[in-house]
């Protein structure tokens, strides 16, 4: 029995997130910021392939670690769709993302 592939979307706040983060990189150094564009996407496609991989970060919140960045994917499944909550630097205050849920 075959599954139905998952679909990723992100809340808006959750895209502003990552405009914002991309954009401080960009500042500094747009190489950097184009990995760190990179790591974000395969984070997302790493859930995508496995959502229930992850460990639980709050209710049903999951989240998933960045490589080589401090920053976090939060998200929850609804069905056949992952709704990415929050693209999260962890120094930022966690109630925040909480606050979305």
């Amino acid at each position: 029995m075959k599954t139905r592939p998952f679909s990723i979307e992100l809340l808006d706040e959750a895209e502003v997130d990552f405009d914002k983060s991309y954009e401080f990189y960009n500042e500094d150094s747009p190489k950097v910021a184009d990995v760190l564009f990179q790591r974000i996407n395969l984070g997302l496609e790493d859930i995508k392939q496995n959502p229930n991989f992850f460990p639980i970060a709050h209710k049903d919140v999951r989240k998933h670690v960045i490589k080589k960045f401090p920053f976090l994917i939060y998200y929850r499944i609804v069905e056949t769709v992952i709704q990415v909550i929050a693209i999260f630097h962890t120094s930022r205050n966690p109630k925040i993302w909480n606050e979305r849920i």
